[in-house]
């Protein structure tokens, strides 16, 4: 039986959001602190990049300051993505977890049966991707929710939930975006997508490829709603049980060690992006 530390962190900036994931990377790396599932969202809207991305060439920076959108550098890798009104989970944990395969995909995997579940209790059939083929020239579009990976969640062949992992020597991080609502025609004018032609048939492909949380079942769905859900979920897949019992996980709704807000104040001045 595993004791997993649950966070349901609120809404916070995105230089604190990002340090936080990392500061808890670090701290499991470690050995220092559990398996962690944290739940957040965000006060304003945040461009974030993966670690490798470049700002000098896919994003419109004067126009994201103009705008008060911050951007912030992931622990993680891959393409831009625009957070506003989203829940965004990450899971921390120690590679040699015998709950998880000791390989990314197979990592993805079952992170991805437990997001599903969880969007299956509010009624919403997904998939986790399990194979896709995309042209080669989609592979240099600088949004994340313009390409599906594999194991990301999808509901009818649109992108939901994009994610992003990293693993490290001893542990692996991931997490990832459910939004609640699309912001299809701000993400392409931080990306430098000017109104007009180019403009326009970015917006369509992203409206063609992704999919938000209130565009399902005709209905509204609220940010503790989804919270609840994806904390059932994981609860289901890794067997959630009693207290007492031998096998399985078991949830202890805590905050950040001294040591990991220490890590995070240091971790924040680091994934500041000077506009």
């Amino acid at each position: 039986m595993q004791v997993w530390r649950l966070i349901r962190d609120g809404f916070n900036d995105g230089y604190y959001n990002m340090a936080v994931d990392e500061a808890i990377a670090d701290a499991v790396e470690k050995g220092v602190s559990p398996p962690t599932l944290r739940l957040y969202g965000w006060k304003s809207p945040t461009l974030s990049i993966g670690y490798s991305q470049r700002t000098d060439k896919k994003i419109d920076t004067e126009y994201c300051r103009k705008n008060k959108i911050a951007i912030v550098l992931r622990p993680t890798g891959g393409r831009a993505v625009l957070h506003d009104k989203e829940v965004t989970y990450s899971f921390i944990s120690p590679k040699n977890n015998p709950l998880f395969p000791d390989n990314i995909s197979g990592t993805y995997r079952v992170i991805g049966e437990a997001l599903s579940k969880g969007l299956s209790i509010l009624g919403i059939d997904a998939n986790s991707n399990l194979a896709c083929r995309i042209p080669h020239s989609v592979f240099r579009n600088p949004s994340c929710f313009a390409t599906t990976s594999q194991y990301e969640i999808t509901v009818d062949g649109k992108k939901l939930i994009g994610s992003a992992q990293r693993r490290f020597k001893n542990s692996f991080l991931q997490h990832g975006s459910i939004p609640l609502e699309n912001h299809h025609e701000t993400l392409a004018l931080c990306l430098g997508f000017k109104e007009g032609y180019k403009g326009k048939r970015f917006v369509n492909l992203l409206k063609g490829k992704s999919i938000a949380m209130n565009e399902l079942n005709g209905r509204v769905y609220s940010y503790n709603e989804v919270v609840d859900a994806i904390v059932r979920g994981f609860g289901d897949v890794f067997k959630l049980v009693p207290e007492g019992s031998n096998q399985g996980i078991q949830f202890k709704i805590s905050s950040l060690s001294e040591y990991e807000l220490e890590l995070t104040k240091k971790h924040c001045k680091s994934e500041i992006i000077s506009l």
